[in-house]
């Protein structure tokens, strides 16, 4: 379709050109060395150790438990394996998180962790067993060791002001002991790429040493050689293993205007309105929690421009988070074969007043250019990565929900990293379906196996 020139003023907006998408990649590059050696703030990208010193092999045997906060969602599950060659046996229940608990008190919101997961136990009959707990908590933090986490700052919506600075695990377990009727005990904590990293290697074996969660935010994690984490005493901190697994934190990227050059109005209103403004740029420009928002911007910014629905006014493309990111991937399922479906309904939920073929291919591009963008902006921080490494054969493990419910983002991505990807490196990306909870109830298992 050819488009007028207003619709192809926004759309250049979002296209990025390899070399562009090569000097970032080697800016961040620069910000792994920089963070390994002396952290955050000297570092845009902190670089954070997760005391976490080796990846299931498979012989791990018994049952664990995972309780993972990744956004909105409260995951449980419980773990049983029994050995190579055997599938885990899996229980998950889910819990939602009121938005009133994200933005209450830290009081609030480890009693409803605690809550959920008496619930989920008793139903299983097992609040009297003393099972091992990976927590996985999928906010920054400073780990002083595998069950020690002091919160930095909050992403994903959440902004629960009394817990920063604080370990998070204390603060659970100080919920647990104040409950008094929950035997388990927490072994591991974690962030969701750690958790992610353990499934994804449990099921795709050693070469799978690289996680990235793409989901409300994006981040990574990876396996390091101990000695290359300069700024980590390890003989004071009592380490005595070869290897880490670190997480990148690398959403920070782009705080130091690292990413000024690709931002457009768009993107710098939904930062100016976001809680931590300035922060988390990467989040902003790739993660589901900020795409849907993105889109709706620019839809409400075409109407005002006359070049959509008929310049007629739609009240509810003027109300913030009024176009979730699960449109986009309801949207880029849609073309002329299923009468556009998809988006007629949307529409319809919108209350747009007059709305037809010709808006439905607009709304359709407009989420593929932001979704392009997103995956192009990953495929670059996963060429920086594969590049510090400087390994022969990795394989990456890649889940969250924009992998799992986007209909394109995997291709999207596949094809970048294919343009971006030094040469000489065997890469490949694999679904890391399984997720962080049930790689958190494998470091749980990890550690008791080594009696961490």
């Amino acid at each position: 379709m050819k488009w007028s020139e207003g619709v192809q003023a926004i759309l250049k907006q979002f296209y990025v050109e390899d070399s562009v998408l090569m000097k970032i990649s080697e800016d961040m590059q620069a910000e792994f060395a920089l963070g390994l050696e002396r952290g955050s703030p000297a570092s845009s990208v902190a670089m954070l150790p997760s005391y976490v010193p080796q990846l299931p092999d498979g012989t791990e045997t018994g049952k664990y438990v995972a309780i993972d906060l990744s956004g909105k969602n409260l995951r449980l599950v419980l773990l049983t394996l029994v050995g190579k060659g055997v599938e885990p046996e899996v229980i998950t229940h889910n819990y939602m998180v009121h938005e009133s608990v994200m933005k209450g008190t830290g009081e609030q919101l480890f009693n409803f962790i605690v809550n959920c997961l008496q619930k989920f136990l008793s139903e299983l009959n097992l609040l009297d067993a003393n099972l091992p707990v990976g927590f996985v908590f999928s906010y920054p933090c400073e780990l002083h060791s595998i069950r020690s986490a002091r919160l930095l700052w909050w992403t994903k919506g959440f902004d629960i002001k009394d817990c920063l600075q604080k370990d998070v695990v204390l603060l659970l377990e100080h919920a647990l002991e104040m409950n008094n009727s929950i035997k388990a005990r927490i072994k591991a904590v974690m962030n969701d790429t750690v958790g992610q990293l353990a499934a994804a290697a449990y099921k795709y074996g050693p070469e799978c040493c690289v996680a990235v969660v793409i989901g409300y935010g994006c981040n990574s994690s990876y396996l390091e050689e101990t000695a290359k984490i300069k700024k980590f005493n390890a003989s004071k901190a009592d380490y005595n293993h070869k290897h880490m697994v670190i997480v990148t934190e690398w959403e920070e990227f782009g705080a130091q205007g690292e990413l000024d050059c690709i931002l457009t109005p768009f993107d710098r209103e939904i930062d100016a309105a976001s809680v931590h403004k300035g922060k988390q740029i990467v989040d902003k420009v790739t993660g589901a929690l900020y795409l849907g928002e993105l889109v709706r911007r620019i839809l409400a910014q075409l109407v005002i421009d006359g070049l959509l629905f008929g310049a007629q006014p739609c009240e509810r493309l003027d109300q913030p988070d009024s176009f979730p990111a699960k449109y986009i991937s309801e949207i880029l399922r849609d073309d002329e074969s299923t009468s556009f479906k998809n988006s007629r309904r949307i529409c319809d939920e919108l209350e747009v007043p007059n709305h037809g073929s010709s808006d439905y291919v607009i709304i359709r591009e407009i989420c593929h250019v932001v979704s392009q963008r997103s995956a192009s902006i990953v495929a670059a921080a996963i060429t920086a990565l594969l590049k510090h490494m400087g390994r022969d054969r990795v394989k990456i493990g890649v889940g969250g929900a924009l992998i799992q419910f986007h209909p394109t983002y995997h291709q999207l991505l596949e094809e970048k990293l294919s343009a971006l990807a030094p040469d000489g490196v065997e890469w490949k990306i694999v679904a890391a379906d399984e997720g962080s909870a049930q790689g958190a109830a494998l470091i749980a298992a990890v550690a008791d196996k080594i009696q961490l």
